[in-house]
């Protein structure tokens, strides 16, 4: 089934939908994107949801946010948590309509934002728009649902009789190789890629074969979300639901 823009932004309106569950994961994403940014940064945080990357973002040395959102739930929760950064700024707005923001970015961030658009070529439409709002040596640090990790990772949880993990019903999630391939013929190069391999395949790939509990929150989650930990494993982007790009003009 097809859903539109309509549904899912009546999804984030809900006061009772959480956006992650998984903090774990949650801080994971925070860390691979936070590492990327360089001291008195601009930041446009784009579908910035609750604030929690934001407000990691807005605690970095010299940093100007601004964050934005489609969703007046999400901005709510991000104005409460942010409301002591004067460094942030919060606004509603749809991509997919009329705004105004600013064309001189050193950094956009796109958490999970993108694949919340329903259609490939509304997803190629907001790429590109963007892109423009990029300084020259701007870069776009996009951390979003790769299919071929998906892919890998339930062929993973098959050889180990786990079920499938699919894409829930308001995401759309990237082919890698038509992502970078639109962006270069754009003009727009990718620099460095990275994932979230290591805690999804210990959590959503060895974990469930030995112990069905969902606990998000668990000692096992913990660990499997350490540094140290991927630094061993060191799975990068195999397995990884999630993936970052990081493209420059």
């Amino acid at each position: 089934m097809i859903h539109n823009q309509d549904q899912v932004l009546a999804y984030w309106n809900d006061v009772a939908v959480e956006s992650m569950y998984d903090k774990h994961l949650l801080n994971a994403e925070i860390e691979v994107i936070q590492r990327r940014i360089p001291i008195g940064a601009k930041i446009l945080d784009a579908g910035c949801g609750e604030g929690e990357g934001t407000l990691a973002y807005a605690s970095l040395t010299g940093t100007v946010v601004h964050a934005v959102d489609f969703s007046d739930t999400r901005l709510q929760k991000a104005r409460e948590r942010l409301r002591q950064y004067e460094n942030v700024t919060l606004k509603q707005v749809d991509f997919l309509g009329t705004y105004e923001l600013d064309y001189d970015y050193d950094i956009i961030v796109s958490q999970r934002f993108l694949i919340n658009l329903t259609d490939w070529p509304s997803q190629q439409r907001v790429l590109l728009d963007l892109m423009r709002r990029l300084r020259k040596v701007g870069r776009f640090l996009m951390l979003e649902g790769s299919q071929q990790g998906v892919d890998s990772l339930n062929e993973f949880r098959a050889a180990w009789n786990l079920e499938p993990i699919p894409v829930k019903w308001h995401n759309l999630f990237f082919d890698d190789e038509a992502l970078v391939s639109f962006m270069a013929q754009n003009g727009f190069e990718l620099v460095d890629e990275d994932g979230l391999g290591t805690y999804f395949l210990l959590t959503r790939g060895i974990r469930p074969a030995l112990d069905q509990t969902l606990n998000w929150d668990c000692e096992f989650n913990r660990l499997a979300a350490m540094s140290t930990t991927d630094a061993l494993l060191g799975f990068g982007s195999k397995f990884s639901r999630l993936k970052l790009w990081i493209f420059q003009k």
